[in-house]
């Protein structure tokens, strides 16, 4: 589950309230529901979730849940949240957390003061203020880039954002890999792929993304973790919905 929770790095919405409205580029409220594979069974399930929780401010929510062999082997809920006071690029959160109920120890938060250019990390009950660049993004928050991105330009090519994660900066990699049909639980859907690579890492993630919902907003719809070149986890949906 540890490495489920890595894999995703998602999404999304307005101006005032996100319920039942829609921002000037077209996000919405909505979940995605996904079930999680291995290369060999399927062993959990992950929900995705773009809500307003109040006035300006929004909240993405990523939970992944063992299901089988993966609970049996008593591998914890995962939940990371991603909060927001705007949803317009170029994306920048307030906090973000990170909480495995299965390996407490792993559990971190970041409180961004982007005005300091400061970061303040807490892991396991110790606090530690880190220099930032003002535009790092975090894991989730990051996935609304690319969205964006393919919202304004289906066609678009490389490009690079910054990344800081669990006290360390990195510049991660997204490349076009053109568009694919792919039937899956929902339909048959036309998707666009685009390759992530962090930098100096032996890991990558393929990511199919789909118009989907009333906006038309590029969900994404398969993930595929790689490690040496060898898949190692993906993520199919199986459910999409728009919050009203």
């Amino acid at each position: 589950m540890e490495k489920l929770a890595k894999l995703v790095i998602f999404i999304i919405a307005t101006s005032c309230s996100l319920s039942g409205t829609y921002a000037s580029d077209g996000m919405h409220a909505f979940t995605a529901t996904y079930t999680v594979q291995n290369k060999f069974v399927t062993g959990g399930k992950a929900q995705l979730t773009l809500q307003s929780v109040q006035e300006q401010r929004y909240q993405l929510r990523l939970e992944t849940t063992p299901t089988g062999v993966f609970k049996l082997s008593k591998k914890g809920e995962i939940i990371e949240t991603s909060e927001l006071a705007t949803l317009q690029p170029p994306f920048l959160s307030s906090y973000y957390s990170y909480v495995n109920k299965g390996d407490k120890d792993r559990n971190y938060s970041i409180t961004y003061d982007r005005s300091k250019g400061e970061a303040l990390v807490e892991k396991r009950g110790n606090l530690e203020r880190i220099n930032i660049n003002a535009d790092v993004q975090d894991r989730l928050s990051m996935t609304l880039s690319v969205m964006s991105q393919l919202q304004t330009n289906p066609q678009t090519g490389t490009f690079v954002l910054p990344l800081f994660d669990n006290k360390k900066a990195a510049n991660v990699e997204f490349f076009t890999k053109g568009q694919q049909t792919l039937k899956t639980k929902i339909g048959q859907l036309e998707t666009t792929v685009i390759e992530r690579r962090r930098v100096n890492s032996n890991r990558h993630t393929i990511t199919w993304f789909s118009n989907l919902g009333p906006a038309n907003l590029p969900v994404p719809v398969r993930i595929e973790q790689f490690k040496r070149g060898k898949m190692t986890l993906r993520l199919k949906i199986t459910n999409f919905s728009v919050i009203e």
